[in-house]
């Protein structure tokens, strides 16, 4: 292969081999937090039937030396990751990434600990491919967003597929031609519709984007070649997954800053700005789609401002990008799937409660009629606006007629509002309450907190395993 710098895929796979390991202090703190949210949300995600069916039949499908969290019984790399993927958005509370309109976190992590724990790497190693592979996840959605997710495509298992192949790449000390082969392949590893979102092949689409990136790295590893015109070219990534008039999406968007998608790849300065530092990633303040969150922050600011409950509430209408309640399909979910992809559901458990915990979302809470009596008070309007152009507006209507209201721009969680240290543990120990002992808790705990450390990341898991 000829590397040609104008290529995007080859700029992408040259900045993956050869980008130096010299992070800020921010950006790997904020890598190391991603692993301390992820594996929180991983621990009660491995309880899920669907994770549990995916690990029984993964370890039919490839046994092997590498740890599955929250269960007994090796499995390959591929499969790991396959399971790990599932786990991590088996109960969509793991974290977005704008850029790339992705849950990166839930692909990318799983797909590195497998990857780590096979070859016994560091929890620096770690890191590193961490903030690579997220760099060029956002990359790539910035190729093909927002117009990508926005026609359906579920860009979790899309572009989480592609960015996860160039961290795997990292992790595994491709050069620069392996990398772009890696990257490549995995275009043919990536796919998924928002269609699936509300059943069990929503999670399954992290698992499968995990595994096919390391399957991919892995190929490319062995010498498995791929084509070089994948992404930008007139069969690529960015014309089929985006639509044919992607000529006249990109002129709209050639003005406007939608978390820096333009729906072009870029081929210059592809580390600058580092993604990790400059958007950050949307840590999860409530197990559900995140589509509800920025209504449901407004909703508890009005609750605690003007002491709001079910008694003297009357109405809540909310006026929020289409993108976003196009998500919500469930107005009156009868699962916890559908609950998660719900802004009625969210909202009434918001007002009745004062918040919306994992509890809220086990399949006896779904039909409480405390909050099913509240569903009919959420009215919503699609706004046709980007995200970045238009905040959530909650507008509440009390029983004696008046109105009190207010407009969320970014969620509690995002780097604007991001969820402090403790914050992020609380939420760690909340997660995991009830599935292992606080001693072994602690000790998970101690080493995320010293993951840059860790001589070894199959300590680690061998931590998170299913132990009797």
């Amino acid at each position: 292969m000829k590397i040609d710098p104008s290529n995007p895929l080859h700029a992408f796979a040259a900045w993956t081999a050869n980008v130096d390991r010299d992070w800020s202090e921010l950006a790997r703190t904020r890598a190391r937090d991603a692993f301390i949210d992820v594996i929180a949300v991983m621990v009660p995600g491995a309880a899920e039937p669907v994770s549990e069916t995916v690990f029984n039949l993964a370890r039919n499908w490839g046994a092997g030396k590498c740890a599955a969290i929250g269960f007994e019984g090796g499995l390959s790399a591929p499969m790991a990751a396959l399971v790990g993927g599932t786990e991590a958005h088996a109960l969509d509370f793991d974290d977005n990434f704008d850029p790339a309109k992705a849950h990166a976190t839930a692909v990318l992590a799983p797909a590195l600990l497998s990857l780590a724990d096979d070859r016994d790497l560091s929890g620096a190693d770690l890191i590193d491919a961490y903030i690579v592979g997220l760099q060029i996840i956002g990359r790539v959605g910035q190729g093909v967003n927002p117009f990508h997710r926005s026609r359906g495509w579920h860009a979790t298992a899309t572009v989480g597929a592609v960015g996860t192949a160039a961290g795997c790449a990292r992790l595994l000390g491709l050069d620069t031609e392996k990398s772009a082969h890696a990257i490549s392949l995995a275009t043919s590893l990536a796919g998924g519709f928002m269609s699936q979102f509300g059943t069990m092949t929503k999670p399954l689409h992290a698992g499968l984007a995990a595994s096919g990136a390391v399957q991919a790295a892995l190929f490319a590893e062995a010498g498995i070649t791929a084509g070089s015109e994948t992404l930008h070219g007139p069969n690529g990534m960015g014309t089929l997954m985006v639509g044919q008039d992607v000529e006249d999406l990109r002129a709209l968007m050639a003005d406007k800053d939608e978390h820096g998608q333009k729906v072009v790849f870029a081929t210059n300065d592809i580390g600058a700005p580092l993604h990790i530092e400059k958007y950050g990633l949307k840590v999860k303040r409530f197990p559900n789609c995140g589509s509800v969150h920025r209504a449901l922050d407004g909703l508890l600011v009005l609750r605690e401002a003007h002491d709001l409950n079910p008694e003297n509430v009357t109405d809540i209408f909310v006026r929020a990008p289409a993108a976003h309640l196009r998500n919500l399909m469930y107005e009156r979910p009868t699962n916890p799937m559908e609950a998660k992809f719900s802004l009625e559901y969210g909202l009434a458990v918001g007002l009745l409660t004062g918040n919306a915990t994992l509890s809220d979302y086990e399949p006896e809470a779904i039909s409480r009629p405390e909050v099913t009596a509240l569903l009919p008070l959420v009215r919503k309007e699609y706004v046709e606006k980007l995200e970045s152009d238009f905040p959530t507006e909650v507008h509440v209507t009390l029983k004696d007629g008046s109105m009190v209201q207010t407009s969320i721009k970014m969620p509690v969680g995002s780097s604007a509002a991001p969820l402090s240290e403790a914050q992020l543990l609380e939420k760690f120990d909340g997660c995991v309450h009830g599935r292992m002992d606080k001693a072994r808790a602690d000790m998970v705990k101690g080493a995320l907190l010293s993951l840059e450390h860790e001589q070894s990341v199959r300590n680690l898991m061998a931590l998170l395993t299913r132990q009797k």
